[in-house]
């Protein structure tokens, strides 16, 4: 819960040299968590109060009131106005994402925890269990340096009959900022 989740990647740089896959600074590796935080930006423990008695720090099916990606509360992300390929990490406990971005521009799903599909699905929000991953192209094209896209989640919590997300804190992943 303290700690950061990373990604090691396995590639075949053949099949992405074929498939023209976006690559270096247009690849970018994604890790999706849930934390509690208090008034202070602290995390908090979720453990005490819980029933059955049990360790401090082990809490089955825990749902934060924040989300960070790759280790920040909210943070963003310069994109250029291109292709971007992103490898997606749900790194949470027991929360579901659906992921969505705010001007309803599609993801082009390419792989999953199998590896590449046989096709590329193009689907307006991808939806991610507990350690699931996935693998999308979002393409930027067009959209003027100074605009702001939004990552958003709207997986209720617990998945799928749960409450819904806060528009301000669980429902907000993170920022693309579209630079020259």
């Amino acid at each position: 819960y303290a700690g950061l989740a990373g990604v090691y990647l396995l590639r075949d740089p053949e099949l992405e040299r074929e498939f023209r896959l976006p690559a270096g600074d247009y690849e970018r590796e994604i890790v999706i968590q849930d934390r509690d935080l208090d008034s202070e930006g602290q995390l908090v423990y979720p453990g005490e109060g819980v029933e059955p008695q049990a360790h401090p720090l082990w809490t089955p099916e825990f749902f934060g009131n924040a989300i960070i990606a790759n280790g920040k509360l909210w943070p963003y992300l310069d994109v250029e106005p291109r292709k971007y390929r992103f490898r997606l990490v749900n790194g949470a406990n027991a929360r579901f994402f659906r992921l969505r971005i705010s001007d309803g521009r599609p993801f082009t799903q390419i792989g999953s925890d199998g590896g590449y599909l046989p096709a590329p699905v193009r689907q307006g929000a991808v939806l991610l269990a507990p350690g699931e991953r996935a693998d999308v192209i979002v393409d930027f094209s067009g959209l003027r340096p100074g605009r702001t896209l939004t990552l958003t989640n709207n997986a209720p919590a617990p998945f799928p009959e749960g409450g819904g997300t806060d528009p301000v804190t669980t429902g907000t992943v993170m920022q693309f900022r579209i630079v020259a």
